[in-house]
């Protein structure tokens, strides 16, 4: 895609239409309140600050409505080891095909990932969203030892073998047992 025209601005617009974007070759800098993301919010423990966009509106070599460019933020995940909140940096690359039918999206090339948009608008921070969400670890824990091996509690082994456990298939077994009988 050609460098063309670019906009510095401190908010990315929620609604655009990608193809005067595309048209204009135009580059979009800046950041999305992460108040505006209600997905990104209920998965996280908290977004630290905004999320930061660079998006490149443009054709790729094959004449495609293309976007390229890069989704990042800070977020707080539950660590699933001491349930304490931890930060974790989100980055994710943006390959995006402009499309306005599932149908055009299936005969984009495999590099590019089909947004469709609907009629002249496109809601570009659900798009943003989407990118974060599967960005997001699938389980996060702390890289070091944030619970220590001790706090684990393992039954003891001759308590265990002292205290035989009552079958719960027993009393089953004394039914079967006395319908056996009759």
């Amino acid at each position: 895609m050609a460098g063309g025209a670019s906009q510095q601005a401190d908010t990315i617009p929620k609604i655009v239409d990608a193809r005067k974007l595309v048209q204009r070759e135009q580059v979009l800098s800046g950041t999305v309140p992460a108040s505006a993301l209600d997905r990104l919010l209920a998965a996280v423990e908290s977004v630290d600050g905004d999320v930061r966009a660079e998006l490149t509106f443009g054709r790729d070599l094959n004449r495609h409505m293309a976007v390229e460019g890069k989704v990042s933020c800070n977020v707080q995940l539950l660590c699933q080891r001491c349930l304490q909140p931890m930060p974790e940096s989100v980055e994710a690359g943006v390959h995006w095909g402009i499309v306005w039918s599932e149908e055009q999206g299936k005969s984009l090339p495999k590099d590019l990932d089909p947004v469709i948009q609907d009629g002249d608008e496109l809601n570009l921070y659900q798009v943003l969203e989407d990118e974060i969400l599967l960005n997001l670890p699938m389980v996060a824990y702390h890289d070091e030892e944030c619970v220590a091996r001790d706090k684990f509690q393992f039954a003891d082994k001759s308590e265990e073998q002292g205290e035989q456990r009552e079958n719960p298939f027993k009393v089953l077994e004394q039914l079967k047992g006395s319908s056996d009988k009759s």
